[in-house]
Order: structure tokens, then C-alpha cells, then sequence
């Protein structure tokens, strides 16, 4: 397997499941401002935190921790990039050849069930 880059908490597709995801910002805020994971999606500067546990979140270790892409592998590396890249390219040819293959196999069915020998 390649060497994929760990997933981390301030990621924008990175939930908890237990809804405990903090994120501190480094920047000062006002007086009895509470800030909302949920509501900063696009400002995800900062120190991931966890509530539920009261530390820093390890996305590698958490049981609750997922992806809403479906790209966090069980080892905590973000499989995302693997994914997206891993499609070659079908020539033209190739499509014709799988395209005609799928014909000729469904003509073939159509065939045994009818009980004839040729499509009229």
C-alpha cells in the first residue's frame, strides 16, 4: 500500500460520532461567544479537541471518528486521494468490446428462455 497521509480532525468531510469534536482556535474570541463545531465547516484553523474525552482527538484511536466521504481506513490514513486517482482510463475499443460481449450474452439468454433458436 502506498504511503497515505493520515487523516486529521480539522478536516471538512471528518465527523464524531458523539458529536464531541471541539475545534480551539488560537485566535481570541468575545466574551460568552461559544463556538459550534458544526457551524465553522469553512474555518477549520486550530486545535482539534474532544469533549467527550477531554483531550486532544486522535482520529487513528477514536471509535467514533468517520468520514463523510467513506475514506478514513481503519488505520487512520485518508484513502481519499487513493480512491480518486486509482481509475485508469477505457479506451473507446474496450468499450465497444464490453459493450457487444453484454449484447451477445443477453441474446443468448432471451434465446433459452423463449425456446427459439434466432431473434425474429
Amino acid at each position: 500500500m502506498r504511503n497515505l497521509p493520515q487523516c486529521k480532525a480539522t478536516c471538512q468531510f471528518f465527523r464524531c460520532g458523539q458529536r464531541a469534536l471541539y475545534i480551539k482556535s488560537s485566535a481570541p474570541q468575545p466574551r460568552g461567544f461559544r463556538s459550534n463545531p458544526w457551524e465553522q465547516r469553512g474555518n477549520r484553523d486550530g486545535t482539534p479537541f474532544c469533549n467527550w474525552v477531554g483531550d486532544v482527538c486522535v482520529v487513528a484511536r477514536c471509535n467514533y471518528a468517520f468520514c463523510e466521504k467513506r475514506a478514513l481506513l481503519p488505520n487512520g490514513t485518508c484513502g481519499l486521494q487513493e480512491r480518486e486517482s486509482a481509475r485508469p482510463a477505457r479506451s473507446i475499443e474496450e468499450e465497444a468490446r464490453r459493450e457487444e460481449e453484454a449484447l451477445r450474452v443477453a441474446r443468448e439468454r432471451l434465446l433459452k428462455k423463449t425456446g427459439r433458436e434466432f431473434i425474429e
